[in-house]
């Protein structure tokens, strides 16, 4: 297992170590007496990282190029468990995004985005030679749309973004003329108003807008809607410079803010660790994030470097929008913060992503060798 050497111990540390961050977070979320959390929560978090570490490691030791011979059919079960969700779903928070399996709620798009990233990366891989044709752009967006539009109807805006988000990483990485997605971009923005006339029609997306709305003016509802924008900006800056470091007393320890373990976590680890820790934290992300291109420009097929760009897109648009809800500079989507919010379907999904990068780098030399 000569390939083992190029096993980067970054890709596996920075996660583990976010992951057992969340735990202590979590715990100390559950102890406080006005908090919604319970006590087995952070138990639960431990349970999904064994599940996901598990699910990663069997991933490395997997060749990631089989995967693009199963890339149909695990994209065609992501949309049919997102059918199922539309019929036999869970709903909270407004929204009826779950699959109820007991100790474990599966939370369908999320390994649906995995998915849609292994399907893509064989796409456009296929097509290297024809990424500038019109029946690459259209097949590639009917690949999104599906199961973006089968997310949105739940409503879950955020989740939705998030496909649309994957396509322009891998489509630009790809090498599709940047035309095409100039003139996508204005065709979005002249529709618009269409959509928002529409949001406000039907009764399902009038949550939606709701959200958007609320992201405008928080105070137009603050005991409703604006409740949690309001006191996530007041928790983030009540950490002030150093933070309390889970002192008594503070604005999420008095339940103030709703949905801190999940939505929320940011806020509540900025009040407690401070401006200081917080920009700690985003080194940390940023590492991770490099390390992730680092895989893209070292795979040695054109396949492993979408799918490593693909994760990439994924992870770097849910840190961006969760943080910036949490601060009042994004609407509330519901996006996770990647391995600190409690969630199951999230962390297996997104530890599951480190061993496709994992199984990428382990090979990329062998490829190379084989070829020479």
């Amino acid at each position: 297992m000569k390939h083992w050497r190029n096993f980067d111990l970054q890709l596996v540390g920075i996660p583990l170590g976010l992951v057992f961050f969340s735990v202590l977070v979590l715990f100390a979320i559950s102890r406080w007496p006005t908090s919604g959390v319970s006590i087995s929560t952070p138990v639960h978090q431990a349970l999904y990282a064994v599940i996901g570490l598990a699910l990663m490691f069997f991933l490395t030791n997997f060749d990631y190029r089989l995967l693009r011979s199963l890339s149909l059919p695990m994209y065609l079960f992501a949309i049919a468990l997102l059918g199922v969700v539309l019929v036999l779903g869970h709903s909270a928070y407004g929204a009826t995004r779950w699959i109820n399996l007991g100790i474990l709620p599966l939370q369908p798009s999320e390994p649906a985005k995995l998915f849609l990233v292994v399907l893509l990366a064989k796409f456009f891989a296929d097509r290297e030679e024809r990424m500038g044709s019109l029946s690459t752009l259209a097949i590639s967006l009917v690949l999104v749309v599906v199961p973006a539009a089968m997310v949105l109807i739940q409503p879950d805006l955020g989740t939705s973004a998030v496909f649309f988000a994957i396509w322009v990483g891998m489509a630009l990485m790809a090498g599709m003329p940047t035309r095409y997605l100039a003139s996508l971009g204005v065709a979005v923005i002249a529709l618009l108003p269409i959509v928002w006339h529409f949001m406000g029609t039907v009764k399902r997306f009038q949550y939606t807008q709701d959200r958007l709305l609320i992201f405008l003016d928080p105070q137009k509802d603050p005991l409703g809607s604006g409740y949690n924008v309001i006191h996530s900006l007041i928790t983030v800056g009540s950490g002030g410079f150093l933070g309390h470091w889970f002192s008594a007393g503070t604005q999420s320890q008095l339940g103030l803010l709703r949905v801190e373990d999940k939505d929320f976590i940011f806020s509540v680890i900025a009040e407690q660790i401070g401006f200081v820790g917080i920009l700690l934290l985003f080194a940390v992300f940023v590492t991770l994030l490099m390390r992730i291109a680092r895989v893209s420009f070292m795979a040695a097929d054109t396949y492993g470097r979408l799918l490593a760009t693909g994760i990439l897109s994924m992870l770097m648009f849910q840190i961006f929008v969760n943080v910036g809800m949490n601060i009042g500079l994004m609407p509330v989507t519901g996006i996770p913060l990647p391995l600190l919010s409690y969630g199951g379907s999230s962390l297996i999904t997104t530890l599951a992503s480190f061993g496709i990068l994992q199984s990428i780098l382990l090979r990329h030399q062998k490829l190379v060798f084989a070829a020479g």
